[in-house]
């Protein structure tokens, strides 16, 4: 496909920062063609290089393809002046280092403007660059708390409970993309800049927003119900054969109610009174689910939703590692695909890393005239001699000299 049907063709994004919520805009970008730069130091690995640590970097091309990365040490004087330089033939600059560190560093948000007055400057944070919590350590399943989504979760007279994985960094990664790109569109009709900040507490607290207005209307505070809802029964995760299988369904009309007894047989049961309309189901929901798991028991899960699904009852398995691995319908949407990575080593720099075949998601949208490309993964550094020598000109003899000391490392 030719570069110029990519929408952010001849857009240059400058990356400094680890974790979720950094990386996934800039693969988001870069998808879209615009060239990113990932600026990183074998002397400080990303710690998603090794999370989980059975994965020994296997994860990384779902945040890392489709970039060029480079290794600068900016906390060396030649490796900042390196940085500086690429800065000024930049478009974007995105962090998610605090203010301290970058002014520590020479690198302040003055110094950037300086340096290349129109750059756009995304400054990724935690819990914000001002107000009270400012300063507070934080990090995405401590958001899912802070911004309290997890009180909202869980069985009742339980604790509140979290989603074991960071949500809260991708929703921060894709509400950046639409705020840089934004501020590009802005720049290009205006000639002006932009400085935004981008904070992970409140892309998670969005998620939030019926218990705040709740609150806010009538005073009262979200009730745990597990996987219950306030407007379906039956509505759960049913246990079905196998292990650890199971089948998730909803019934919220009557007409599904009467499709849903069809399907499993019209047991007597489903004639009692208990459970005629939605507001007898609701008040006897106990009975109900304890009747609906006696008879998932004895079913398989995939075959159950597609028995509910072909009779129109919203139904669904609760997916397995092995069932997203294996789906016939990610297949069809081209959803994963092969791509090298590397074996993380602390003790080894990351061109020492062993090379290994994994796979990754593609970007879910699909766009039919300028695609979303899937992008090639490299290694830490692999794009060194690109950036240094056809971007920024440095002599074969400089980039030597600076590697031998380490500021390019």
């Amino acid at each position: 496909m030719s570069d110029l049907k990519k929408p952010l063709t001849g857009i240059r994004i400058l990356e400094l920062g680890p974790y979720v919520a950094l990386p996934m805009p800039g693969r988001i970008l870069a998808s879209l063609g615009a060239e990113v730069i990932k600026v990183e130091t074998n002397k400080v690995l990303d710690e998603m290089n090794f999370i989980p640590a059975w994965s020994r970097g296997g994860g990384q091309p779902e945040f890392q393809r489709a970039k060029k990365r480079i290794t600068i040490d900016v906390r060396t004087p030649d490796g900042m002046e390196v940085f500086k330089e690429l800065v000024k033939v930049s478009d974007v600059f995105m962090t998610n280092f605090r203010r301290n560190i970058l002014d520590r560093w020479g690198i302040d948000f003055p110094e950037l403007r300086r340096l290349r007055p129109d750059i756009i400057l995304m400054w990724q944070t935690g819990l914000g660059g001002i107000g009270p919590y400012y300063t507070y350590k934080s990090y995405g399943i401590l958001v899912q708390h802070m911004g309290g989504v997890s009180l909202m979760s869980g069985d009742e007279g339980e604790p509140p409970a979290t989603i074991n994985t960071s949500y809260s960094d991708y929703h921060t990664g894709v509400f950046q993309p639409v705020a840089i790109m934004g501020a590009l569109l802005r720049r290009s009709l205006t000639g002006q800049p932009a400085t935004m900040e981008s904070s992970i507490f409140k892309s998670g607290a969005v998620t939030a927003g019926p218990a705040l207005l709740d609150y806010q209307s009538n005073g009262r505070l979200p009730r745990r119900i597990g996987n219950r809802d306030p407007n379906a029964a039956p509505h759960g995760v049913y246990q079905c054969l196998g292990q650890d299988r199971w089948c998730a369904i909803a019934v919220k009309t009557d007409m599904q109610w009467e499709a849903f007894c069809n399907v499993i047989g019209n047991p007597e049961w489903c004639r009692d009174q208990e459970f005629v309309s939605l507001e007898s189901r609701l008040t006897n929901q106990d009975r109900l689910d304890q009747l609906v798991s006696d008879w998932a028991s004895t079913q398989e899960a995939e075959d159950t939703m597609i028995r509910m699904q072909e009779a129109g009852v919203p139904a669904s398995i609760v997916s397995q590692g092995k069932d997203l691995y294996e789906s016939e319908h990610l297949k069809a949407r081209a959803f994963y695909r092969s791509t090298p990575f590397y074996l993380a080593e602390r003790e080894r720099p990351a061109y020492e890393w062993d090379g290994k075949e994994g796979i990754a998601s593609a970007n879910p949208p699909k766009l039919s005239e300028s695609p979303m490309d899937y992008g090639d993964y490299s290694n830490i550094g692999e794009d060194n001699d690109y950036v240094f020598k056809e971007i920024l000109g440095l002599s074969q003899t400089e980039i030597d000299r600076l590697t031998e000391s380490q500021s390019l490392f």
